[in-house]
């Protein structure tokens, strides 16, 4: 540690995946003892700079200083996750990362290892050095397992304990390093409301009694902003805000890399009104339209976590109806639950009157549902043309080259480049791809996960532009979107997704107006 307290400074790193610059110029300071927050929407960059931090990932350029064990500074980038651990950087994983088939106690023995002094001749003759470096780790283990109230778990496999238990074993794991820095990479993923509250608590000891600073990646802004004393915000790949939980929370530039617009004096969001919001509603949907899709009770698990806990929604025929709410509420996960691609713990999902619940992907696909992916997922080597045939695969009538022309229609880009390979087209224009593939199966109901993600201004106008269209040409649309503003902007409905659960639901108009929005976002 330095005269100033430092314990990392980071200057300038940044990281090019192919042609994608994923984080630019992130620059930051860690004092000792610091809790620190790194926030940002989906795609900011906030695991890849933890990838960068812990020596997964190499920075393209910039640099990071670390006063560890030796206490003087090292340039640390590039180096090797094995040699960070060392120096004193230790991490968890957004998604965890434990062995399983082992024991409680062999996990922490694992990351003990570290600390041996025997060499391999003591282990192979079974010398006192030995003995007494196996007796020190354990009575290490064992220690730490009492202290998070784990001795009863010590010999359970683990991966047979409950989720929220092998959540605090992997932070147990990497406290057994005896870390100075410890990176927490969304420890509350998946944790129910208790285990949540349980979690703010052990952070707070952790730091307290292990002298450890944090800097903790989060998606419950509850957590965030009850735990952090500094925040830093990400969006596309660079740092557009520092500072306390307040002022975060008050930033205008936050509140519009969450919701999609500055927020106004009254109401949620304020914007200039557009052609897609003079379009909510396009379809023919009205109070007493007919439901086209009825979701009870949906309960859908990844392993040991329940990402959904009994979520009810409906979609009327000519309606755009949209999930929004913070990274990793459930929205995406409600879409898969409709069209078949996770596996359902509980609930029921009727489609135009026929229970789907239990139905596969391939067969819901041919009942006109249709879904643009998040991240688009075309396929990217081959053209343009055929992926719109791919979209059409399931087709038998004899329209499917009319369809073609309306297509054509909505995205003319797509015409002019139908023998070009779809991998060499640009983010919009692939993401136009996806979406006139889902077109060309005819859908009566359109599921659009995150048409905007990581799209510039500009084209984000044309693809609501074009998802209004659709809409008024009669195709009902359920949307999911991280940008809540344009969502409520085209949508006649909303619901809004909390840790899994719908926390509030109504007119789009008025949840546009509706402080509580916000909350559901930045806490």
């Amino acid at each position: 540690m330095n005269e100033r307290g430092l314990i990392l400074k980071a200057s300038g790193l940044s990281i090019v995946f192919g042609g994608l610059r994923a984080v630019s110029d992130f620059s930051c300071e860690l004092r000792a003892g610091e809790l620190v927050g790194l926030i940002g929407p989906n795609g900011a960059g906030k695991t890849t700079i933890f990838n960068m931090l812990s020596g997964i990932y190499a920075p393209s350029s910039g640099a990071v200083c670390f006063w560890g064990r030796t206490g003087g500074a090292r340039d640390i980038a590039g180096r090797s996750p094995a040699a960070l651990n060392g120096m004193g950087i230790a991490r968890t994983f957004q998604n965890i990362r434990l062995f399983g088939n082992l024991s409680v106690r062999e996990n922490i023995l694992i990351a003990l290892h570290r600390s041996r002094v025997q060499n391999p001749l003591d282990a192979l003759l079974r010398l006192g050095r030995f003995r007494r470096d196996e007796a020190r780790m354990r009575a290490r283990a064992e220690e730490l397992l009492s202290l998070f109230t784990m001795g009863d778990k010590a010999d359970a496999l683990a991966g047979s304990l409950a989720y929220g238990d092998r959540r605090r074993l992997e932070i147990v794991r990497a406290l057994a390093s005896n870390p100075l820095l410890l990176l927490l990479d969304e420890p509350a993923a998946g944790m129910n409301p208790q285990e949540t509250a349980d979690l703010m608590r052990l952070i707070g000891s952790i730091r307290r009694d292990f002298h450890v600073t944090i800097l903790l990646i989060e998606h419950d802004m509850r957590l965030v902003m009850g735990v952090c004393e500094r925040l830093i915000v990400l969006d596309y790949g660079r740092i557009i805000a520092q500072g306390g939980p307040e002022d975060v929370k008050r930033n205008g530039a936050v509140i519009k890399a969450y919701l999609g617009v500055v927020e106004a004096d009254s109401g949620v969001a304020a914007g200039s009104s557009c052609a897609v919001g003079r379009a909510r509603g396009g379809g023919a949907a009205g109070a007493h339209a007919e439901v086209l899709l009825s979701v009870k009770g949906l309960r859908v698990s990844y392993g040991g976590i329940e990402a959904l806990h009994g979520v009810d929604f409906e979609v009327k025929r000519g309606e755009v109806v949209t999930l929004i709410g913070a990274n990793g509420a459930g929205k995406t996960t409600a879409l898969h639950g409709v069209s078949g691609l996770v596996k359902k713990g509980g609930g029921r999902v009727v489609f135009d009157g026929r229970d789907i619940t239990a139905l596969s992907a391939s067969r819901i696909v041919g009942l006109s549902l249709a879904q643009v992916p998040e991240g688009r997922r075309i396929f990217a080597n081959l053209s343009v043309r055929d992926n719109l045939e791919m979209g059409a695969y399931c087709r038998r009538d004899g329209e499917v080259k009319g369809d073609f022309e309306l297509v054509y229609g909505l995205f003319p880009r797509l015409k002019e480049r139908l023998k070009q390979v779809a991998g060499t087209l640009s983010g919009g224009e692939q993401q136009m791809l996806a979406m006139a593939r889902a077109l060309m199966a005819r859908p009566s109901l359109l599921l659009l996960d995150e048409p905007s993600m990581g799209l510039a201004p500009i084209l984000v106008d044309e693809i609501f532009a074009i998802v209004a269209r659709i809409n008024a040409a009669g195709t009902t649309i359920l949307l999911v979107e991280q940008n809540a503003y344009r969502a409520l902007s085209i949508a006649s409905r909303a619901y809004v997704l909390e840790t899994g659960v719908i926390v509030k639901s109504g007119p789009a108009s008025d949840l546009l107006r509706d402080p509580s929005v916000r909350e559901a976002y930045l806490g």
